[in-house]
């Protein structure tokens, strides 16, 4: 399905964006896994096995030379960026009220989420007009689509931001054969939740859920699939929920 495109993802070193390379990977791509844990991303390259190759790069999207570095990466590797999926993002503690939340937890999470997306589609976007087009998958959550059930302000607005983002980029950029949309995911049960939550909030947290359960990393994979194929070729600006209806149209 993807034979011969060259994919960057970005927080690409565990979980949701690990199996995407992976799935990426199985279906014929070159895959770039970028990750701010640079040997979570050569663990995770490692794992990926098909007819394309994997490259793993160390990178905080935060910071626009370590961004800039890694598109470099991936052209001297592949020669193009045919998809960027923009995974990447933190987070501060479980929820607590605005008022108490420090500044620099605030300027990390939106650092990491919006300005990270921002500065890899602000490189990758003239790396795909040169070749005629592309895709840009930015992550949201559930979060920018109301609030979140686990974390704080932070977190609502930067995936509300990247919500705005995706209907920017989307517009100005249609004509050059771009497409850009926006993934708005529930809660993954995996690493991130485990972080914040025990079992038995684990099991609370899904009852939250009209389908009564979290998302498995491949309900969140399958989705991106799409969004990167041909099946999706008349889609820009779009958000898909994949939440188990925590958010409903």
């Amino acid at each position: 399905m993807f034979s011969g495109k060259s994919v960057l993802i970005t927080g690409a070193g565990r979980g949701v964006g690990r199996d995407l390379a992976a799935a990426f990977a199985a279906r014929g791509a070159n895959v770039c896994l970028a990750d701010l844990d640079g040997d979570a991303a050569q663990s995770a390259a490692a794992g990926c096995t098909g007819p394309g190759s994997a490259i793993a790069v160390q990178v905080d999207v935060r910071v626009e030379a370590a961004v800039r570095a890694m598109v470099a990466s991936a052209i001297r590797q592949f020669g193009r960026v045919d998809i960027l999926v923009n995974a990447a993002g933190g987070y501060g503690e479980r929820f607590r009220p605005t008022h108490e939340t420090p500044e620099d937890e605030w300027d990390m999470v939106i650092d990491s989420n919006l300005k990270g997306s921002f500065l890899c589609a602000k490189h990758v976007v003239p790396v795909m007009v040169g070749q005629g087009g592309g895709r840009i998958i930015n992550f949201s959550s559930n979060a920018g689509r109301s609030v979140s059930p686990l974390l704080g302000c932070s977190y609502t607005v930067a995936k509300t931001g990247v919500i705005g983002l995706t209907r920017h980029l989307a517009k100005e950029y249609a004509r050059n054969g771009i497409l850009v949309n926006t993934i708005a995911p529930g809660p993954v049960r995996g690493d991130r939740v485990a972080e914040l939550v025990d079992k038995e909030g684990m099991e609370a947290l899904a009852e939250q859920f009209p389908l009564g359960r979290l998302a498995e990393t491949g309900d969140i994979v399958d989705v991106v699939l799409f969004m990167a194929s041909d099946q999706s070729r008349f889609m820009t600006g779009a958000i898909l929920d994949v939440n188990g209806g925590y958010v409903l149209a």
